[in-house]
């Protein structure tokens, strides 16, 4: 697997997810995914849906930017 970001060497890792309780961390649950050796981008299959859903929202909102300043340029 090659990073997107370097375009260096990607290498299986576990990944935790720390919960918070009253202050207190905890181990919740973990799961595989992958760190670049070269620039240390972590990646797997929640952090790469979540990175596709916030470029969406932001091309809508460029979009809605884009059309609001073309129509107080018109008028």
């Amino acid at each position: 697997m090659e990073c997107t970001r370097c375009h260096g060497f990607m290498a299986k890792e576990r990944l935790y997810d720390l919960l918070e309780n009253d202050g207190q961390f905890y181990v919740g649950a973990w799961r595989w995914g992958s760190r670049c050796v070269a620039c240390g981008k972590v990646s797997d299959w929640v952090i790469e849906q979540n990175r596709q859903i916030a470029a969406k929202a932001v091309t809508a909102n460029q979009r809605k930017g884009n059309a609001r300043n073309e129509e107080a340029g018109a008028a």
